[in-house]
């Protein structure tokens, strides 16, 4: 299709060639199983983690800030994204209307850059942690400035596809008729103006975020590796051997996860320009699904890498499970109910004594409550205890 310019393109148009990509019912509830279960994998664990950190005052730290404004932008790709794409993608027939072909596109867009730019914040703040621990820390006002800034800055990148996102209609030999939703730049499909806005993609949601986290764990690893971090207190040898295994472990993933996500829909992009013929395949359907899954799963994978790391997030994670499994009446007796995994000494003491804790569930008998207590008394972010 490259080589056509918006004057060229009608609301229905003639093409003489057969539609090929036309998928087989069992490939298509395959790609359906697979999209769906990414959707409800990533906006479970994203919605968990939001709700976690939004009904706990104590974890409203600055990290916990940017983790939770990561967790709406990757539940935003899961909820008002990957449906209509995978949709649409998998029937090849746009039949959602024009507005939601502007909505969907812009959206999608909107919440893979918030992600993409949320990463790099959380980086960013525990670079300061770790390698500054002097320099104070941000402001609640500055961090609400940054996060609007990060969904404004989102918004501006994506707002071309507001105006350019059109519903056009190709014919094939056999009479078959496709809708589909396409981005009609002012020089056509395909062409330049699309060139360049996915280069500029690829260099602000790639490749400068990847080279930001490769630059801040770099540092952040070798500051701990040394063991030379201010205001950090390890007790023995063995708890210090396992935090650096933990930050090493949490570099990796980040960026491994990160670059290996993205990297193979960026590259398809480049290709499609280059070789537009790659369409006409009749396994490109194929090819793209692929692509594009293992592109979206990159929002599931988040609150496993920045929150279950973390041991307190992971004991959170446990306790909201526990709320939702129904308990057997032989493990919800007055002797189970006083059972709690400590967290931390710190924390369990602490539950031990309070007035709305443990003791006060064992005497009202209510173990709605101990559910509700337990998440709320967890305290995720310490300055001293938080090594990433």
């Amino acid at each position: 299709m490259g080589g056509q310019n918006s004057g060229g393109i009608q609301d229905n148009n003639p093409v003489n060639f057969t539609f090929v990509h036309n998928l087989d019912n069992e490939s298509r509830v395959w790609w359906t199983v697979v999209c769906t279960a990414i959707m409800v994998i990533a906006a479970g664990g994203n919605l968990i983690v939001i709700w976690i950190v939004a009904t706990n005052p104590r974890m409203r730290t600055v990290t916990n800030y940017f983790l939770l404004n990561l967790a709406v932008a990757d539940a935003l790709i899961a909820t008002l994204s990957m449906p209509f794409q995978a949709s649409y993608i998998v029937t090849q027939d746009w039949a959602l209307g024009s507005a939601m072909c502007k909505v969907a596109r812009f959206f999608g867009t909107v919440s893979v850059a918030a992600s993409v730019l949320s990463l790099v914040a959380v980086s960013v703040d525990r670079y300061r942690a770790i390698v500054h621990p002097l320099l104070p820390r941000l402001s609640k006002s500055y961090i609400v400035c940054m996060i609007v800034v990060i969904w404004g800055g989102s918004a501006v990148f994506a707002s071309p596809f507001l105006f350019y996102s059109r519903i056009i209609s190709f014919t094939y030999l056999g009479d078959v008729t496709k809708r589909q939703c396409l981005v009609i730049w002012p020089d056509g499909i395909l062409n330049h103006i699309d060139f360049t806005y996915n280069v500029i993609t690829f260099v602000l949601l790639y490749c400068l975020p990847l080279a930001t986290l490769a630059a801040c764990y770099t540092v952040i690893g070798v500051k701990l590796w040394h063991g030379d971090v201010l205001g950090e207190y390890i007790p023995n040898r063995a708890r210090q051997l396992k935090a650096k295994r933990k930050v090493v472990k949490m570099i990796v993933l980040v960026i491994a996860v990160f670059a290996v996500c993205w990297f193979p829909l960026h590259v398809y992009q480049f290709l499609a320009f280059l070789h537009d013929d790659i369409y006409m395949k009749p396994y490109a359907v194929h090819i793209y699904l692929s692509i594009w899954t293992i592109a979206m799963s990159c929002s599931m994978y988040n609150p496993f890498i920045y929150c279950w790391l973390n041991d307190r997030f992971r004991a959170g994670f446990k306790r909201v499970f526990r709320c939702l499994v129904p308990k057997s009446k032989s493990s919800s007796d007055g002797k189970g109910l006083g059972r709690r995994i400590p967290l931390t000494p710190t924390a369990s003491s602490a539950a031990a004594t309070s007035t709305t804790g443990v003791n006060r569930n064992i005497a009202n008998g209510k173990p709605a409550l101990l559910c509700r207590t337990s998440i709320m008394g967890i305290s995720v972010v310490d300055s001293t205890d938080d090594i990433f």
